[in-house]
């Protein structure tokens, strides 16, 4: 490797992609990721807000916030179609329609029936733990005891009240975004060199598929450093332990880098380059889609190595981990970017 070669295609790529304004794109990026940030939900509801609609003034209704153990609360509006309304709304998660007489009915020991008003977007598994929580909540405040003595153990961290917001969950998804960019804008220039003749020009001075690619990865790995900053600065994510962030970054980088690098060098091919790119891109972001995706925990997304680069992510700006808790996840996305930077380099030589 020549170290003035690689200076000069630095030099020839940083000027190239100012010309395409490919930095310009990738700071836009940025930004919108930082948007989209801004738009997603910035706290943790961890009790139901339900409304209610009480026609007859029921007393055992009006213990039941006290009796649920914090597990709703309950705002009284002053009719059934208002309730209805702003439950399709989303003011509530449901609302509880009590008839008149309800507390006569219980005394008797006879079951009335409560109306459990709910929107169309509400999950099953949520009707019915609502349910189960009123039930057993009015059971509590009709019969003094509650039917069974629940015993709770928490294995692991308990996390209640201390829930990580949406909001800061999905940062490492822009972080994935971004470096899946900077991978597609490294093979687009890759392939369209390829295809201009530009890389072969190049390939016949002194520089070698080395020094190509290391130049590439240079600049691909500057912009992909500065478009993360961006984000990270404008979403104010710039937290936890500053050198595993600052080595989660470079690291990420260059896996982009050098896997955009590999696919950029198997066609000449402008149109095939997308099919090379894209299918690989969409499988590497799926790590970072299911962050988004509530309850989901699939074991095969372990098998993409995007997936420990976003666990340790989000576990350095949500969970305060530092290098020593991470160390295994970087280890594991340097080797795939050393493998893509070997096999670059051979794929090169065999093309050229």
């Amino acid at each position: 490797m020549k170290a003035s070669c690689v200076r000069a295609i630095v030099r020839k790529d940083a000027i190239m992609a100012m010309r395409n304004k490919l930095v310009l794109m990738a700071l836009i990026g940025g930004v919108l990721f930082s948007l989209i940030y801004y738009a997603l939900p910035a706290s943790v509801e961890e009790t139901y807000a339900l409304g209610l609609y009480d026609q007859g003034d029921s007393e055992l209704i009006s213990t039941l916030p006290l009796v649920s153990m914090g597990g709703f609360t309950l705002d009284e509006v002053s009719s059934e179609d208002e309730l209805t309304r702003m439950v399709q709304q989303g003011d509530y998660v449901a609302g509880i329609v009590v008839p008149d007489g309800f507390d006569e009915v219980i005394e008797s020991g006879e079951t009335p029936t409560l109306s459990l008003v709910v929107g169309p977007d509400v999950p099953s598994g949520t009707i019915d733990s609502l349910a189960y929580i009123i039930q057993t909540a009015l059971d509590y405040a009709a019969h003094g005891t509650p039917p069974v003595q629940l015993s709770t153990e928490v294995v692991g961290e308990d996390m209640a009240g201390a829930h990580v917001p949406l909001r800061e969950q999905s940062i490492p998804l822009y972080i994935v975004l971004a470096l899946m960019m900077e991978m597609w804008t490294i093979a687009t220039l890759i392939v369209e060199e390829g295809a201009s003749g530009t890389l072969r020009a190049v390939l016949v001075t002194p520089a070698t598929p080395s020094d190509v690619i290391s130049a590439k990865g240079i600049v691909g790995g500057s912009y992909s450093l500065g478009v993360v900053a961006v984000i990270l600065l404008l979403t104010q994510s710039l937290r936890g332990d500053p050198l595993a962030l600052l080595v989660g970054i470079v690291v990420g980088a260059l896996f982009a880098v050098t896997l955009g690098l590999l696919l950029g060098s198997l066609t000449t091919n402008i149109t095939g380059s997308y099919i090379y790119v894209s299918v690989p891109m969409l499988v590497l972001l799926l790590p970072a889609l299911v962050v988004l995706i509530p309850d989901v925990s699939l074991s095969v997304i372990k098998l993409i190595p995007t997936y420990y680069l976003v666990n340790a992510f989000g576990s350095i700006l949500n969970s305060g981990a530092g290098l020593g808790d991470v160390w295994s996840d970087f280890l594991l996305i340097a080797v795939c970017a050393l493998a893509f930077f070997v096999l670059g380099v051979l794929s090169l030589r065999r093309r050229y």
